[in-house]
């Protein structure tokens, strides 16, 4: 039987990681999700930043509250650095600001892998939308940790990548490579590691937080070994295909991507293949060298191969 007098804040529930993570919380403890999205997971349809929602949450002023911040900014496309800015930024500090006085025993926020870099950057509006995303999800996560280190609450900060299930994601990078893919006699050989992180897992993450079966603190949750690309899409196709080398691969991508960027009006209408998207093909996100950051507890909790995940295994 649930313990009504504790209760679990989620925000951003109307989101990818929040439709598989709520159900799998209820199970062990009442839930509360917040967006300013309706969903079947969202109880109260508010922005974090608006004012009113501190009367929302009087009604649970006497309860011990564990706070699951999913809410960010989830495009990559369409916006301005200062659209990131308030959703991540500026809409997280009146949030902390509105739970201030409130009994909240833990604090799990969903950073990403994208902090990383968003460390060595300075906001600017003249960002682009990756670079905009990056550094405000560092500056998201640096608020959060400095609040509750000043209010001496308990806090895990979670570094997911590319966050798939086995079902293929059309608003990710990998996704519409692997969409295109279905269509093709064969795959260009992308030699280049990227991380994923399987939702499943990740869900068993943050349960295992709530549980205190984990000290607080950073951790990397990517699957490991991390793979190329060519090898995550010949991993998710049911056919013989064959791999080729395709010279100069990167920059004919380039090429097509800034051709198609011209005809979509310098940016103003989304034509899939752009040159941001390319170049996050090309970087390696192996993530081998983090340090202060725990990268190896995820995976000895979630051990089955991403082999495995693709062909229906690691569920």
């Amino acid at each position: 039987m649930l313990d009504r007098a504790k209760i679990c804040i989620v925000t951003g529930s109307s989101g990818f990681v929040a439709s598989n993570l709520i159900p799998e919380l209820k199970k062990i403890i009442n839930v509360i999700g917040i967006d300013i999205t309706n969903s079947s997971y969202t109880d109260y349809c508010i922005d974090i930043g608006d004012k009113d929602l501190e009367g929302i949450l009087q009604n649970y002023s006497d309860h011990n509250i564990t706070i699951i911040n999913l809410a960010a900014a989830r495009f990559d496309f369409g916006s301005e650095p200062d659209d990131y800015y308030y959703k991540n930024v500026q809409s997280t500090e009146l949030f902390l600001k509105c739970i201030d006085k409130y009994n909240i025993s833990k604090f799990i926020h969903m950073s990403s892998v994208a902090s990383f870099d968003g460390k060595h950057l300075e906001y600017s509006k003249k960002l682009s939308c990756d670079d905009a995303y990056r550094v405000t999800k560092n500056l998201q996560e640096n608020i959060i940790i400095n609040w509750c280190t000043k209010n001496n609450i308990k806090h895990f900060i979670i570094y997911p990548s590319a966050i798939f299930l086995n079902k293929h994601r059309s608003d990710t990078n990998i996704g519409k490579l692997q969409n295109i893919s279905k269509y093709l006699p064969f795959i260009p050989n992308i030699d280049v590691k990227k991380s994923l992180t399987f939702l499943p897992f990740l869900t068993n993450f943050v349960i295992q937080c709530i549980n205190d079966r984990l000290s607080d603190g950073k951790y990397l949750t990517i699957e490991r070994p991390v793979k190329t690309v060519t090898e995550i899409l010949r991993l998710n196709i049911k056919r013989k295909l064959i791999v080729v080398k395709i010279p100069f691969l990167k920059y004919i991508l380039f090429l097509i991507s800034y051709t198609l960027y011209i005809f979509g009006g310098f940016g103003k209408i989304d034509m899939k293949l752009t040159p941001n998207r390319v170049v996050k093909i090309f970087k390696n996100t192996s993530y081998d060298n983090i340090k202060s950051i725990d990268t190896h507890t995820y995976n000895k909790i979630n051990s089955t191969d991403i082999a495995k995940i693709f062909n229906n295994e690691g569920e």
